[in-house]
């Protein structure tokens, strides 16, 4: 089991529709691309990224499949559209 954690920070001024696109769109095709998101944090206050976004996958072929469709990268370019900074990595599970 591997692990893809992804960070960004919201572009100011578009936060309430970063948080319909994150709610109506993001989460639930990351989910139907296969993904099993385990976590969602947002940072209030302190220093590191303001979203971050965890789930796990059974392989890290499978991250990297995920991360190279198209349908990906569609997704990826609307986020854009919201946030900065974006960055991913691929871990080892918790537990693993």
């Amino acid at each position: 089991m591997v692990r893809l954690v992804m960070t960004w920070d919201i572009q100011s001024g578009k936060e309430q529709d970063y948080v319909e696109f994150a709610v109506s769109e993001f989460g639930p095709t990351m989910v139907r691309l296969g993904l099993q998101i385990t976590d969602v944090w947002y940072t209030m206050a302190g220093e590191g990224p303001q979203i971050v976004v965890a789930g796990n996958m059974e392989s890290a072929a499978q991250v990297e499949a995920l991360l190279a469709s198209a349908e990906f990268e569609a997704l990826r370019e609307k986020l854009l559209q919201y946030v900065e900074d974006l960055r991913w990595r691929i871990t080892k599970a918790r537990g693993e």
